[in-house]
Order: structure tokens, then sequence, then C-alpha cells
């Protein structure tokens, strides 16, 4: 199992490219999958806000069989 760090909307956008391109999909096979608009699948990959919906964004990595991981990245004794 692969993980990719993407803690802005630009990382995100390059991890979902690297995962379609892996899949051999194009953006327009990936969009009809996961019920957006290729248009809209650009937009991610281009790491703009735009239109940016987080239900999408969760269909779009389960046609990729992949998911999205939220990681506390506080030192614990930090907050102590």
């Amino acid at each position: 199992m692969d993980t990719i760090n993407a803690r802005t909307l630009p990382q995100l956008g390059l991890a979902i490219r690297r995962l379609r391109k892996r899949r051999h999909l194009s953006q327009a096979d990936l969009a009809q999958r996961a019920g957006v608009s290729r248009q809209w699948v650009i937009t991610v990959e281009q790491g703009r806000t735009h239109g940016l919906e987080v239900g999408h964004v969760m269909r779009v990595l389960d046609e990729l069989d992949a998911s999205l991981t939220v990681r506390d990245d506080l030192d614990p004794d930090a907050a102590r």
C-alpha cells in the first residue's frame, strides 16, 4: 500500500493525477465513473479550489480504489 501525503490542494490534485495515471484512466473516464465533469477533474488535478466539493473528491478517490486519511500531525507532547 502506497501513501501519498497531501497537505495542500495542489498536492491533493497531484495525488489524484498520479493515481488516475497508474490506473490508466483518462480524465474523461474517471469523471464518467465518478459522476463528475471532466472539467471538475481538470480543476482538482490543477489544485484549484473552484468547484471543489468533498463529496466529489470522495467519489473520485473511491473510483481510484483510494481513500482519504486524516492524520493528527501535532506532536502529543507539544500540547502539554
